[in-house]
């Protein structure tokens, strides 16, 4: 009998066992990254739109969640997100179009266009501007105000930019500064005599095919564009943002602190587009081109997996199969959104959500890990700590309390959350009459957070409207008590008030 026969033989008779190791053979990663996004909404996450290409093609083309969570309307390629920083990219991009049309200099000084710029910022090269390596910085004065706050003019803008101090200087290092690209934007206004957003349309998204880009003169309807969510917040009608700034650059110009660093809107099907036309020499000539990839400027702590560099809108690295990537993220707190890009085997993975809270925006850094290591497997990403508490509550009971720390713990690290997590979600669950949740959570938290006045104060509240008063009464005290040992008792005056209530409802009966 031959060894082959014979071994044939051994396996039928011996069949409960392998009578060979058979090679290891991975999931094809389009299932391996269903198997991801399936368990990372397990945990409260809103995945949004997550496109990968190999080589040109569809490899997996996702949409979870939904754009309009009243009406339940789902994601589309047409389906509008603030981009937030990656805006940097397309004001880096027409820049670059500028120098190319000989408009301007990467060595330029601020001087040739600012010339009120004061000594210690007229020297300032708009290639500094453009890595990051200004000395300019968000934290000092240099940006002023927040994204939110009314229109901000350029003088306006300029004001306290001018009269803030160097973090450093000049061209000696990184730090991240979206001032930096709000100067850019008036720098391109100043070079091309147009406003900023009409000279993008002209120098990149024109020649890039893009018609739904922009801030106010893409083509866009309410229905395509998604509503932001900000899961910070544990009642639904407070999370929700709605069109956030689309509905008001209706009648509100942009503000100069968001232009050219933020807030630009597109689609997935634009930006796919976008990456397709960049890389096809469509926007940018190949010397401009080979910019984008250059490490210009060391980044002061590298991003994940190999991001060492800043470019011009990029963040730049070698992957560690040696295949140079860039990337870049952008997010406002509501929406979140990110590409990855190798050129070398044209890898590209974008991602985009309008729900940004939690663990959500690392979905694409671990996405690409997969594609380079057929054997990775990440942790799911969670939607934050509300979104969290919310899923373990549909999945558990009232009783069930005592476990959340450890639920929290496994998929957050940490088993004792913020306190205002548990004192949002207790309070809401109080005024949707859902009181064995309302006064478990409410609970819980005081007990994790035994000094905090202001949690003894909810639980009071809690019990007050459920009708137990003495209950109510003992946590007002302990509410005070707590208050007597803090500067800032924003908590004791509610508390008293509620004591005095109390006591007067006890006296009339």
């Amino acid at each position: 009998m031959s060894v082959w026969k014979w071994l044939s033989v051994a396996c039928a008779l011996f069949a409960t066992a392998p009578c060979w190791s058979a090679p290891y053979a991975p999931a094809p990663v389009s299932a391996r990254i269903e198997s991801y996004v399936q368990a990372s909404m397990a945990e409260g996450a809103t995945p949004g739109v997550l496109w990968v290409y190999q080589g040109g093609v569809p490899v997996y083309q996702g949409y979870h969640g939904v754009s309009d969570r009243r009406s339940g309307a789902a994601y589309h390629e047409d389906t509008l997100f603030d981009i937030g920083s990656m805006t940097k990219q397309f004001t880096a991009a027409a820049i670059l179009r500028l120098v190319e049309e000989g408009v301007l200099r990467l060595e330029d000084p601020l001087a040739r266009f600012f010339p009120e710029a004061p000594e210690d910022k007229a020297g300032i090269t708009i290639h500094q501007l453009l890595t990051h390596s200004s000395g300019l910085s968000d934290d000092n004065g240099a940006f002023d105000g927040r994204d939110s706050d009314p229109f901000k003019s350029e003088a306006d803008f300029l004001a306290p930019l001018w009269a803030s101090p160097l973090n450093r200087s000049p061209g000696s290092s990184y730090d991240y500064t979206n001032a930096g690209y709000s100067l850019l934007a008036i720098v391109i206004e100043r070079a091309t005599e147009e406003g900023y957003e009409t000279a993008l349309r002209r120098l990149v998204l024109e020649p890039a095919g893009l018609t739904q880009t922009g801030y106010r003169l893409m083509d866009w309807s309410a229905q395509n564009a998604a509503r932001g969510y900000d899961d910070f917040h544990a009642d639904p009608d407070r999370a929700d943002r709605g069109l956030f700034y689309l509905d008001r650059w209706r009648t509100e110009p942009v503000s100069y602190r968001l232009l050219g660093n933020g807030g630009l809107y597109s689609t997935p099907s634009d930006m796919h587009r976008w990456m397709a036309a960049l890389h096809a020499g469509e926007v940018l000539n190949p010397d401009s081109l080979a910019l984008i990839y250059a490490p210009l400027m060391a980044l002061d702590d590298p991003y994940p997996p190999s991001f060492t560099h800043y470019s011009y809108g990029w963040v730049v690295g070698v992957r560690p199969s040696g295949e140079p990537w860039i990337s870049h993220s952008g997010s406002n707190g509501v929406f979140f959104v990110s590409i990855e890009y190798g050129p070398r085997t044209d890898t590209l993975i974008l991602h985009m959500t309008n729900a940004a809270r939690g663990s959500v925006g690392r979905m694409g850094y671990e996405i690409a890990r997969m594609t380079d290591d057929p054997r990775y497997e990440p942790d799911p990403v969670h939607g934050g700590p509300v979104r969290l508490v919310h899923t373990f509550m549909a999945d558990h009971t009232p009783e069930d309390i005592d476990l959340l720390p450890a639920y929290l713990a496994a998929r957050s690290g940490d088993p004792v959350p913020p306190p205002w997590v548990l004192n949002r979600t207790g309070l809401l669950s109080i005024e949707r009459r859902e009181v064995a949740w309302g006064l478990g959570l409410l609970t819980l938290n005081a007990e994790l957070h035994p000094q905090n006045g202001n949690l003894q104060d909810s639980l009071a509240h809690a019990y007050e409207q459920i009708g137990q008063n003495e209950r109510a009464r003992q946590h007002y005290s302990q509410a005070l008590t707590l208050g007597q040992s803090t500067q800032d008792c924003y908590w004791c005056s509610n508390a008293q008030a509620a004591l005095d209530r109390l006591d007067q409802a006890a006296a009339s009966e």
